[in-house]
Order: C-alpha cells, then structure tokens, then sequence
C-alpha cells in the first residue's frame, strides 16, 4: 500500500502548518492501513474520531494564523473547511450506521485523501505565500 507523503509542493513553509500537515497525513495513511486489515468497529471508529478531533483542531489554528495575519481569502478558505467537515461527520455518521466494509474504507479514504491534497496544494500553499511575504516586510 502506498503512502501519503508530504512533498515539498505540499509545504506552505509555515511550521506550524506543515507540523499539522503531517499529523494529519500520519494519521491518514493508519487509516488507509486499516481499510485494508481487519480491525474491529471500536478500532476503526477510535480511528476516525481522532482524525475528525485532529483535523477540527488543525482548521481552527490554521484559521487563527489566517486572521491574525488579515488574509484577504479567509472568509473562502474557512467555507472550504467548513464544507470539509460536513462531508467528514456525514461519513461518520454512515460509518456508525453500516458499519465498515470494503467500499467505505476505500471511498473514506479516497475522499479524505483528494480533499486533503488539493485542499493543501491550491489553499494552504497560497496562504504560507501570503505568510511569508507578510512576515519577511516586518
């Protein structure tokens, strides 16, 4: 199985936010082991919740530096976290219901995945740009 890695194109330079990134790529890649061993609801669900934990905790401080900083797309950027974290309780939501099989772990996966990769290369990587320039005039 492969992978997740946090490439450079995938670095916005901030540390902080790069910390997290890879928190939540590790955290990624054990659920992406998971969906394809088997491993009880309980394990999986544990699973999933701190990743839901995680990923609320990232997008707030990543929202945080945003305002403090004035980044004139924050209002764009806080809807698109906000879009992500309805689509996540959703499967959640399928997950407590159904339970896991193949099909999910795979779409779970892949939705967090592709999600997690655009969302870091167009959004996060423009805003650590904005960051730096800021930060390097003062």
């Amino acid at each position: 199985m492969t992978k997740i890695i946090l490439t450079e194109d995938l670095k916005t330079g901030v540390a902080k936010i790069d910390e997290q990134h890879q928190e939540l790529i590790d955290r990624i890649n054990e659920l992406k082991t998971m969906g394809s061993q088997v491993f009880s609801k309980e394990e999986i669900q544990k699973t999933l919740d701190l990743l839901g934990e995680y990923v609320i905790k990232h997008f707030a401080d990543e929202e945080q530096l945003q305002n403090q900083n004035n980044y004139p797309k924050y209002e764009m950027h806080k809807e698109l976290h906000k879009n992500f974290v309805k689509e996540f309780l959703k499967m959640q939501e399928e997950f407590a219901s159904n339970g896991s099989s193949l099909k999910f772990s795979l779409e779970l996966t892949q939705v967090v995945i592709n999600w997690l990769i655009k969302h870091i290369k167009m959004a996060d990587v423009e805003f650590g740009r904005y960051y730096k320039e800021l930060n390097t005039k003062n």
